[in-house]
Formats: structure tokens, C-alpha cells, sequence
């Protein structure tokens, strides 16, 4: 099985998409395709920021809610006075 680079298989995709082979595409429309892998790149980037940021958030908010949750978790059969 030969490894295709996302790149290869971005185009291979957008050219079996129109029906066409990729060995007749003029120069214009390899621009085109180029141009378009490049924004879906900057755009997978952009998710990536924001799911990092979402999980970050997330966390925090987990953290937030254990911290003022003043509910006793202590073992009925401790003595401890904190509990």
C-alpha cells in the first residue's frame, strides 16, 4: 500500500469529485486546487486552536465546580473534624 501525503489525497479527492484525471489539469486549475488546500489547511489550524482552547476551558470549568463544591465526601467512619 503506498502512503499518500494529505496533499496527494486532497487532490485526488477534488479530482475524482469533477471526473477528471489529474494529468489534465491545466496550470490555472492546479493553482486553484493549491489554493484551496492551503485555506483547508488554515482552517484545520483554526479548529485545532479552538479545540485545544475548548478542552482548556472545559477543564477548567471542572475545576471551578470541584473547587466550590462544599458538599462532605468524608467516610462516615472517619472522626475527622474538617469533615
Amino acid at each position: 500500500m503506498e502512503f499518500k501525503s494529505l496533499k496527494e489525497q486532497y487532490i485526488e479527492i477534488f479530482t475524482n469529485r469533477l471526473s477528471i484525471s489529474k494529468d489534465d489539469l491545466t496550470d490555472v486549475e492546479n493553482d486553484i486546487i493549491n489554493i484551496g488546500y492551503e485555506l483547508m489547511l488554515e482552517k484545520l489550524e483554526d479548529l485545532k486552536i479552538v479545540n485545544d482552547e475548548n478542552r482548556r476551558i472545559s477543564i477548567e470549568l471542572a475545576n471551578l465546580r470541584s473547587y466550590i463544591d462544599d458538599r462532605g465526601y468524608c467516610d462516615e467512619s472517619e472522626n475527622d473534624d474538617d469533615c
